[in-house]
């Protein structure tokens, strides 16, 4: 996936967040929001029920990695409130 344009390549991450992980952060009352990919660098946020969530570190890790998996060659994914 290296070698995709920049919109492309944001396309299939929106598309891989929608699927993969929208969902399951969807049914706990929270939102993913891509706000950007920079420099090889995408930075998100998790809102609604998830700013108030025990778990909210945890849950961002996860969601960094999960991304990070599926697009190896991204240099880093920065989960913001």
């Amino acid at each position: 996936m290296t070698n995709a344009a920049p919109n492309t390549r944001l396309d299939a991450i929106r598309r891989f967040i929608d699927d993969k992980i929208s969902p399951g952060v969807n049914s706990h009352g929270g939102e993913v929001i891509i706000h950007s990919l920079e420099e090889n660098v995408l930075t998100l946020s998790l809102s609604g029920a998830c700013g108030s969530c025990g778990v909210l570190a945890y849950t961002s890790e996860s969601v960094a990695n999960y991304i990070l998996e599926e697009f190896p060659d991204l240099d880093d994914v920065v989960v913001g409130e």
